[in-house]
Protein backbone atom coordinates (compact mmCIF):
# COMPACT_ATOMS: atom_id res chain seq x y z
CA UNK A 1 0.00 0.00 0.00
CA UNK A 2 2.71 2.38 0.84
CA UNK A 3 4.27 2.09 -2.31
CA UNK A 4 1.27 2.55 -4.08
CA UNK A 5 0.83 5.80 -2.43
CA UNK A 6 4.55 6.72 -3.19
CA UNK A 7 4.16 6.30 -6.82
CA UNK A 8 1.01 8.14 -7.10
CA UNK A 9 2.06 11.01 -5.15
CA UNK A 10 5.67 10.99 -6.94
CA UNK A 11 3.62 10.88 -10.26
CA UNK A 12 1.38 13.60 -8.91
CA UNK A 13 4.66 15.78 -8.26
CA UNK A 14 6.15 15.11 -11.68
CA UNK A 15 2.89 16.01 -13.37
CA UNK A 16 2.73 19.17 -11.08
CA UNK A 17 6.24 20.12 -11.94
CA UNK A 18 6.12 20.17 -15.69
CA UNK A 19 3.10 22.00 -15.58
CA UNK A 20 5.01 24.71 -13.63
CA UNK A 21 8.16 24.79 -16.15
CA UNK A 22 5.85 24.90 -18.95
CA UNK A 23 3.68 27.81 -17.22
CA UNK A 24 7.50 29.96 -17.25
CA UNK A 25 8.33 28.77 -20.65
CA UNK A 26 5.19 30.13 -21.66
CA UNK A 27 5.35 33.34 -19.86
CA UNK A 28 8.87 33.58 -21.25
CA UNK A 29 7.14 32.89 -24.77
CA UNK A 30 5.14 35.93 -24.21
CA UNK A 31 8.07 38.33 -23.14
CA UNK A 32 10.07 37.51 -26.52
CA UNK A 33 12.67 35.80 -24.67
CA UNK A 34 14.10 32.85 -26.52
CA UNK A 35 17.14 32.73 -24.63
CA UNK A 36 15.36 31.86 -21.29
CA UNK A 37 13.34 29.58 -23.94
CA UNK A 38 16.21 27.48 -24.95
CA UNK A 39 16.62 26.41 -21.34
CA UNK A 40 13.58 24.67 -21.62
CA UNK A 41 14.68 22.75 -24.87
CA UNK A 42 15.52 18.91 -25.04
CA UNK A 43 18.61 18.29 -27.59
CA UNK A 44 16.44 17.48 -30.14
CA UNK A 45 13.42 19.62 -29.44
CA UNK A 46 10.66 19.73 -32.48
CA UNK A 47 8.87 22.61 -33.21
CA UNK A 48 6.15 23.64 -35.86
CA UNK A 49 2.83 25.51 -36.61
CA UNK A 50 1.23 24.12 -39.45
CA UNK A 51 -0.72 27.17 -39.44
CA UNK A 52 1.64 29.29 -39.90
CA UNK A 53 3.26 27.40 -42.83
CA UNK A 54 0.14 26.85 -44.40
CA UNK A 55 -0.80 30.87 -44.09
CA UNK A 56 2.48 32.14 -44.88
CA UNK A 57 3.44 29.69 -47.47
CA UNK A 58 6.91 29.13 -45.62
CA UNK A 59 8.16 26.25 -43.41
CA UNK A 60 7.40 26.66 -39.89
CA UNK A 61 9.32 24.03 -38.44
CA UNK A 62 12.68 23.26 -36.86
CA UNK A 63 14.31 20.72 -35.16
CA UNK A 64 17.36 20.88 -32.25
CA UNK A 65 17.80 23.12 -29.70
CA UNK A 66 20.30 25.11 -31.82
CA UNK A 67 18.04 25.38 -35.09
CA UNK A 68 14.93 25.99 -32.94
CA UNK A 69 16.23 29.10 -31.05
CA UNK A 70 17.71 30.04 -33.81
CA UNK A 71 14.31 30.22 -35.47
CA UNK A 72 12.47 31.98 -33.10
CA UNK A 73 15.28 34.67 -32.60
CA UNK A 74 15.26 35.17 -36.25
CA UNK A 75 11.40 35.60 -36.56
CA UNK A 76 11.21 39.49 -36.70
CA UNK A 77 14.93 40.04 -37.49
CA UNK A 78 16.24 43.87 -38.53
CA UNK A 79 12.34 44.44 -38.38
CA UNK A 80 12.25 46.07 -34.50
CA UNK A 81 14.57 47.52 -32.45
CA UNK A 82 16.46 44.56 -31.00
CA UNK A 83 14.50 42.53 -33.03
CA UNK A 84 11.41 42.30 -30.87
CA UNK A 85 8.26 43.92 -31.36
CA UNK A 86 7.58 46.85 -28.92
CA UNK A 87 3.92 45.05 -27.56
CA UNK A 88 4.05 41.20 -28.22
CA UNK A 89 1.98 39.15 -25.35
CA UNK A 90 0.51 35.08 -25.20
CA UNK A 91 -2.47 35.59 -22.62
CA UNK A 92 -3.29 32.68 -20.73
CA UNK A 93 -7.19 31.57 -21.09
CA UNK A 94 -7.03 28.00 -19.77
CA UNK A 95 -4.26 25.18 -19.42
CA UNK A 96 -4.15 21.72 -18.78
CA UNK A 97 -2.18 18.62 -18.71
CA UNK A 98 -2.53 15.33 -19.39
CA UNK A 99 0.77 13.13 -18.63
CA UNK A 100 3.46 14.51 -20.27
CA UNK A 101 1.36 17.09 -22.51
CA UNK A 102 0.95 20.79 -21.33
CA UNK A 103 -2.05 22.46 -23.40
CA UNK A 104 -2.53 26.08 -23.43
CA UNK A 105 -4.94 28.15 -24.79
CA UNK A 106 -3.81 31.64 -25.42
CA UNK A 107 -5.15 34.76 -27.17
CA UNK A 108 -1.71 35.94 -28.89
CA UNK A 109 -1.58 40.00 -29.18
CA UNK A 110 1.25 41.52 -31.59
CA UNK A 111 1.93 44.93 -33.18
CA UNK A 112 3.42 44.83 -36.36
CA UNK A 113 5.07 47.11 -38.77
CA UNK A 114 2.39 48.03 -41.92
CA UNK A 115 5.49 48.40 -43.90
CA UNK A 116 5.09 44.76 -44.22
CA UNK A 117 1.93 45.25 -46.03
CA UNK A 118 1.76 49.09 -47.44
CA UNK A 119 5.38 50.36 -48.44
CA UNK A 120 6.71 53.70 -47.50
CA UNK A 121 4.68 53.50 -43.84
CA UNK A 122 5.71 54.24 -40.44
CA UNK A 123 2.65 53.17 -38.52
CA UNK A 124 1.78 49.76 -36.76
CA UNK A 125 -0.72 47.03 -36.86
CA UNK A 126 -2.39 45.32 -33.50
CA UNK A 127 -3.38 42.03 -33.85
CA UNK A 128 -4.94 39.99 -31.56
CA UNK A 129 -5.66 36.22 -32.61
CA UNK A 130 -6.63 33.15 -30.44
CA UNK A 131 -3.40 30.45 -30.37
CA UNK A 132 -3.06 26.90 -28.72
CA UNK A 133 0.68 25.86 -28.19
CA UNK A 134 0.78 22.15 -26.99
CA UNK A 135 4.28 21.08 -25.16
CA UNK A 136 5.34 17.49 -25.02
CA UNK A 137 7.58 16.59 -22.10
CA UNK A 138 10.43 13.71 -21.33
CA UNK A 139 11.68 14.03 -17.98
CA UNK A 140 11.68 18.31 -17.53
CA UNK A 141 12.42 18.78 -20.96
CA UNK A 142 10.40 20.12 -23.86
CA UNK A 143 10.99 17.52 -27.12
CA UNK A 144 8.28 19.44 -29.10
CA UNK A 145 6.38 22.77 -29.26
CA UNK A 146 3.47 22.76 -31.78
CA UNK A 147 1.33 26.20 -32.48
CA UNK A 148 -1.89 26.30 -33.69
CA UNK A 149 -3.19 30.07 -34.44
CA UNK A 150 -6.31 31.19 -36.09
CA UNK A 151 -4.50 33.33 -39.05
CA UNK A 152 -7.78 34.05 -40.59
CA UNK A 153 -8.63 36.44 -37.83
CA UNK A 154 -5.39 37.44 -38.27
CA UNK A 155 -5.62 38.29 -41.55
CA UNK A 156 -9.17 39.75 -41.37
CA UNK A 157 -7.91 42.34 -39.00
CA UNK A 158 -4.65 43.78 -40.38
CA UNK A 159 -6.78 44.32 -44.02
CA UNK A 160 -9.65 45.90 -41.53
CA UNK A 161 -6.64 48.07 -40.49
CA UNK A 162 -5.02 48.65 -43.75
CA UNK A 163 -8.43 49.58 -45.66
CA UNK A 164 -10.72 51.34 -43.34
CA UNK A 165 -14.54 51.73 -44.47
Amino acid sequence: MFLLTFNIVSAQTSQNSIKQIATKYIEAYGDWDFDAMKDFYDDEVFFSDPTASSAFKTEFSAKGKEKVYNFFKNIFKGQFENDKPPYVKFKVEKSFQSNNFVIFNTTFECILPISWFKKDSSEKLFVSMPFVTILEFQGNKIIKHTDYGDYSAYQEQINAQLNPK
